[in-house]
C-alpha cells in the first residue's frame, strides 16, 4: 500500500509543480518541463516496481 501512496503522491507532486509553472512559462518551456517531470515520474513508477519484485522474491524465499 505504502507503495502506492508514494506513486500517487509523486504524481500529484509532479502535477502540481506543473501547474504552478505554467503560469509563467512559454508553451515550449511548459512541454519540457512536463517531458521532465512525467520522466521523473515514470522512474518512480519504475523504482517501485522493482522494490515490489524484490519484497515478493524476499517473502517467497522466506516462505520456503
Amino acid at each position: 500500500m505504502s507503495r502506492k501512496m508514494t506513486i500517487a503522491a509523486a504524481l500529484l507532486l509532479s502535477t502540481g509543480l506543473l501547474a504552478a509553472a505554467g503560469c509563467q512559462q512559454e508553451p515550449e518551456d511548459k512541454l519540457e518541463n512536463a517531458q521532465e517531470s512525467m520522466s521523473d515520474a515514470i522512474d518512480n513508477v519504475g523504482d517501485a516496481v522493482e522494490e515490489t519484485g524484490e519484497a515478493i522474491e524476499q517473502k517467497a524465499e522466506e516462505a520456503q
